[in-house]
């Protein structure tokens, strides 16, 4: 009944172009793996999965040889999310890690938890983050951080205030603060990120890894309109002094993009060694709608 239904929905889709003399644009697909090689080795692979309402239940990530399997709950406004890890073979006990407080369609709150080991892994909210947005642009995030005494009674909680700042330009975030010193610029060109594409700036310096292209990335207000070609960041007090750059390069199959290769310059600044690293993602799109 349920393809019944969708083979309709597209006639009448069908239907409606003709009339209105404008073609169907089919909805893109959902990402549902993501493989990263860095210097020809896995770095870190993603398994996504997606429940009948096309939120996603099901995340499974496996790097540097840990296997992470989390499973979000969706409750009214709120997402929970309950995992276990892997290492060595041993799995460690489940429980809700993070929390997202969902404003509307978008990320208002995230509690990231962590277990009381001198309380019998009593579980305590860690950090809270705060979003802040202006017309559905993300545009600061404050913090409160919470850590047990040492005796084993009781918490310390300390209000951090603004620790990241989010600027916007032509619709993209052309720079990233890590306050109070730190900064990431953010070079695009015309080239236009697909929807169904999650590539954020998140929080922080180095822009690779899982987090910048998770689906969860849709949740947070409006998303970048153009795909980045180049970032670099600085200490702001000494901003003609590059710490590391990355360049951005990408595949494209139709209207979805299949690979990303990001080149990371690692520059002798402040002490750091100097280095280049090449982190090839691969990115498939296989969610089927109505699948029981």
């Amino acid at each position: 009944m349920k393809r019944f239904l969708s083979m309709l929905l597209i006639a009448v889709g069908f239907a409606s172009c003709g009339e209105d003399d404008e073609p169907y644009v089919p909805e893109l697909n959902k990402l549902t793996n993501v493989t990263c090689m860095k210097d020809g080795k896995v770095f870190f692979n993603a398994d996504i999965t997606y429940d009948q309402d096309e939120q996603i239940n099901r995340i499974m990530l496996n790097t540097e040889g840990i296997r992470f399997t989390d499973n979000y709950i969706v409750v009214g406004n709120t997402i929970s999310v309950s995992g276990v890890k892997m290492i060595n073979g041993s799995v460690t006990d489940p429980f809700v890690h993070t929390v997202y407080t969902l404003g509307g369609n978008m990320i208002a709150a995230k509690e990231e938890k962590s277990e009381n080991k001198n309380m019998g892994n009593a579980v305590y909210t860690a950090v809270e983050n705060r979003y802040t947005y202006n017309s559905n642009w993300l545009k600061s995030v404050s913090q409160v951080i919470q850590w047990p005494n040492e005796n084993g009674s009781g918490y310390q909680t300390r209000e951090m205030g603004e620790v990241d700042r989010y600027s916007w330009e032509d619709g993209n975030v052309v720079h990233y603060a890590y306050l109070p010193q730190k900064e990431i610029t953010y070079e695009y060109n015309a080239q236009l990120r697909p929807e169904n594409f999650p590539f954020r700036v998140v929080n922080s310096l180095q822009p690779v890894g899982f987090d910048v292209v998770s689906p969860v990335n849709l949740l947070y207000g409006k998303m970048n309109r153009n795909l980045p070609t180049r970032a670099y960041w600085y200490n702001v007090s000494e901003a003609a002094d590059i710490c590391a750059e990355y360049t951005f390069r990408y595949t494209l199959t139709g209207d979805y993009i299949t690979g990303m290769t990001v080149e990371e310059k690692i520059n002798p600044v402040n002490g750091a060694t100097s280095g280049k690293h090449t982190y090839e993602y691969t990115f498939t799109y296989n969610f089927v709608a109505g699948q029981e």
